[in-house]
């Protein structure tokens, strides 16, 4: 294949192997960009109703309780890497808990992502490289405010910073060093967001041959990296804690609700949207592989690995396998035939279209929301803020309201799996801790994962209804939809009653 571009120069050596192909159908991928461009703008404009709902307001529940003093796995027994609640502190610090402080962060996640996309994509034409984008976007924006900020989202802007870096080295050799070192710092960020990140670390073999001096490029940047990131937990004792719920905690953690493969990789469902690009990569397996195509189909295989080992299938663990998806696709497709080129288009068109009918969210339709709100005017209208309340939810609205009424959560188990997948001893601990300080009220919702929606796992533990009954009353309760919560007030507490 011939290596000059139309103008009769020589092409990169990243472009040298699509060189003609691109110039076949850039025209035709660029007149789809086009409506595919305002599809997005108004899905975008659509979406900036998004309130913090989901896994977003528990970590801002956390970020919360930061502020107030509490230390991440030591005062807050959670499974999640630490990067998490630091993103999460930064922008409540900046935003406070408002919805719009917490949507222009995803936003300005997503442009971050969107330009690490086109950096990476670029050399097989700008046409592509925009197309990519707006495939990841839109897959993004139709999955809802439940994916706003999510882990695995956020974490793909440091695996796509991984490849692109990965591929510059390649590229590039009297920087090799900075990229390589970059490459290990941005794999171990990702990794502090999810585990699996650490995986990243085999991008960078996939671009080039790589000797000893450039492996200890690598581990210097991820030592550096990873000190930035677990060094701040050894001031405070978390680290300890981290490890220990490591340890303890995690493997049965992880072990809950673990699905079959063809379950897990049923999540794909949610990420339609590049069907058409998978089509491309599927066409172009046979291509000539330079390093950045090497480096975008390992980006894939790391998202497909990313999905099996959470071994959950949930929506959200598809992120890094859809950009994968997309930035290997759309390089794929610029060296595909015209004919090729526009069946996946065409798939890409119809995907979209039937993914999109069914994507409106209306927050007042949303019962988590409707729950966070009467539970906020109960706490707001029974205690002052900052007074000690100790909730147990999972996903029902609980700590959203927590968060925004300003309340103190009582003792380190917010949710319910760290008492019911803990040790006697950790139950026994949890009951000496309230009856020592009992905490001015207890917030309950029916979301008691790993067990069925209900109260059961308050009412068959004998000590803690005991303590209940003896020391609270049902100040408050409420009914929304699927979501039932229950207020607990402490009896000195509660309205016109004595001081003891």
């Amino acid at each position: 294949m011939s290596a000059a571009n139309g103008a009769g120069q020589t092409a990169p050596a990243g472009r040298r192997w699509l060189a003609h192909p691109r110039l076949a159908t850039s025209g035709l991928v660029a007149l789809f960009d086009v409506p595919f461009a305002v599809l997005t703008a108004w899905l975008t404009w659509r979406s900036l109703h998004w309130p913090l709902v989901g896994d977003a307001a528990i970590f801002h529940f956390i970020a919360g309780q930061m502020k107030m003093g509490a230390v991440p796995y030591r005062d807050i027994v959670d499974v999640n890497m630490p990067l998490t609640y630091d993103l999460h502190a930064a922008v409540v610090s900046i935003g406070g808990m408002s919805d719009t402080a917490w949507r222009a962060f995803d936003l300005i996640a997503a442009a971050i992502m969107s330009a690490c996309i086109l950096m990476l994509v670029a050399p097989a034409g700008r046409a592509v490289a925009i197309l990519a984008m707006l495939a990841v976007l839109v897959t993004h924006l139709l999955l809802g405010p439940y994916a706003a900020g999510q882990r695995d989202f956020l974490m793909s802007i440091p695996a796509l910073a991984t490849a692109l870096v990965s591929a510059r080295m390649a590229e590039d050799q009297e920087r090799r060093w900075l990229y390589l070192l970059l490459a290990g710092a941005f794999a171990l960020t990702a990794a502090a967001i999810k585990p699996t990140g650490i995986l990243l670390l085999l991008l960078p073999p996939l671009a080039a041959r790589l000797h000893w001096r450039d492996i200890a490029w690598i581990v210097a940047g991820a030592a550096g990296a990873g000190l930035l990131v677990f060094g701040t937990l050894t001031g405070g004792g978390e680290l300890p804690a981290l490890l220990r719920i490591i340890q303890e905690l995690l493997p049965q953690y992880g072990a809950e609700g673990a699905r079959t493969v063809p379950d897990v990789l049923g999540a794909v469902q949610w990420i339609v949207p590049v069907a058409g690009l998978a089509l491309a990569a599927a066409w172009g397996i046979a291509a000539a592989k330079p390093p950045r195509a090497r480096v975008m189909i390992g980006l894939t295989v790391f998202g497909l690995i990313h999905l099996l080992a959470q071994r959950k299938g949930w929506f959200y663990h598809v992120y890094p396998l859809a950009i994968g998806i997309a930035c290997w696709g759309a390089w794929s497709l610029a060296a595909l035939s015209r004919g090729r080129a526009l069946a996946c288009l065409t798939a890409m068109a119809l995907t979209v279209g039937w993914s999109v009918p069914g994507s409106a969210y209306d927050p007042e339709a949303d019962p988590a929301l409707r729950a966070a709100s009467a539970m906020q005017s109960a706490l707001e209208s029974r205690l002052p803020r900052g007074a000690r309340v100790q909730v147990l939810d999972a996903d029902n609205g609980a700590f959203l309201a927590m968060a925004r009424a300003g309340m103190r959560q009582a003792t380190p188990h917010i949710q319910w799996f760290s008492l019911l997948l803990g040790t006697s001893a950790v139950r026994a601990d949890f009951l000496a801790a309230l009856e020592a300080e009992p905490p001015a009220a207890i917030l309950l919702t029916n979301a008691e994962w790993p067990r069925p929606f209900g109260f059961e796992a308050v009412e068959d533990w004998p000590e803690l209804m005991a303590l209940l009954t003896s020391h609270y009353d049902l100040s408050a309760s409420g009914h929304e939809d699927f979501i039932r919560w229950r207020l607990y007030l402490r009896r000195a507490l509660a309205p016109n009653a004595p001081k003891q």
